[in-house]
């Protein structure tokens, strides 16, 4: 789901897939990768905890052993807008 955020100055479009925004527009002119499937199809992705990728995909926390994929797992997880106010 998109979420549109607008002052008088900017207007924002945001996606609950990933928090990824998809517009950064000023006076009508966007400043933001359109996401061109032929060459990369996202906008803007959170990458987090991580950017690029782990030895072996894994990392090590208090003597426990987790996966964790390429940029993390923010990108790839949906997001719920707790509140939205003008």
């Amino acid at each position: 789901m998109n979420y549109t955020l607008k002052n008088d100055q900017l207007s924002v479009i945001v996606d609950t897939f990933g928090a990824e925004m998809y517009s950064i527009q000023h006076d009508d002119i966007e400043y933001l990768w359109q996401a061109d499937p032929k060459f990369w199809g996202r906008h803007a992705p959170v990458l987090f905890p991580i950017v690029g990728k782990l030895k072996n995909g894994q990392y090590h926390y208090n003597e426990q052993t987790y996966q964790m994929g390429g940029h993390g797992f923010a990108r790839d997880n949906d997001f719920e807008l707790i509140k939205k106010s003008d």
